[in-house]
């Protein structure tokens, strides 16, 4: 069970397999072992998998979870000063960035604040800024927030896993009250190929704004961008198109490493 202390944030993580580094930062409510799927695949294609609880997920306590209105920035250093001492203790100089989600906005985060850590950005579920009807339909899921399962609260022992819901879509529309650009303006700033994928029925995460996103990060010429869209999916795009998902994975991967 290796742990690294990040300023005083324990960070539990899983290192799987051998060769370029790769880094998958999971979503809301998850755990780093939920996305040991897209893992599996990752080694067997000849690359060391970083699977992390983020900050007060899992096992990555204490300290415990909490969210203020800037817990993605925050996420994202902490996140940023881990890759960085372990591409240290790996003999690395950069790892693919994998995120679905809340994971997904800190990879975009990432891909602008530590950039020279980054080989790749690839994230899905997120699109580094929020619209006010993103606030709207979290409300609604909050109200009550029956779809927490034993499953979500065993993965956080000794936590009140129900009382993030309130906390987190709290944070959420006032981060949208203030703007709602978390990555979105500076994203012409993320020097790595970049790929971005969304459902065209995540209610969060409109595609039209995730277009936006890489049309920005276009604005740096000579980089890869690449946007796609996948019909009839939400946001689990991993779980309601995993053929399609794994598809996409792989051949941006392919162009960013000649595989």
């Amino acid at each position: 069970m290796p742990l690294m202390d990040v300023n005083g944030q324990i960070i539990h993580y899983d290192l799987l397999g051998s060769g370029v580094p790769a880094m998958i930062l999971h979503g809301w409510m998850e755990i780093g072992r939920d996305h040991l799927p897209l893992a599996e695949r990752l080694v067997a294609a000849g690359y060391s998998v970083i699977l992390p609880d983020l900050p007060g997920y899992g096992q990555s306590v204490p300290p415990k979870r909490t969210y203020p209105i800037d817990f993605y920035k925050r996420d994202a250093a902490v996140m940023g000063e881990f890759l960085s001492a372990l591409l240290a203790l790996l003999g690395a100089q950069q790892a693919h960035i994998f995120g679905f989600s809340d994971g997904g906005e800190v990879a975009l985060l990432l891909g602008v604040e530590y950039a020279p850590l980054c080989r790749s950005v690839a994230a899905w579920g997120a699109l580094g800024a929020f619209e006010a009807s993103a606030c709207e339909h979290a409300r609604r899921i909050s109200l009550p927030p029956t779809w927490v399962t034993p499953e979500m609260i065993a993965k956080h022992p000794d936590q009140d896993v129900v009382s993030w819901v309130q906390a987190w879509v709290d944070a959420f529309c006032a981060m949208i009250a203030e703007g709602g650009d978390l990555s979105l303006s500076r994203a012409d700033q993320i020097t790595a190929p970049l790929l971005l994928m969304l459902g065209e029925r995540d209610n969060l995460n409109p595609p039209a704004l995730g277009r936006r996103f890489v049309e920005k990060a276009a604005e740096r010429r000579g980089v890869l961008r690449q946007f796609r869209t996948f019909p009839q999916v939400g946001h689990a795009i991993h779980e309601q198109a995993p053929e399609a998902f794994y598809s996409a994975i792989f051949d941006f991967l392919a162009k960013v490493d000649g595989r």
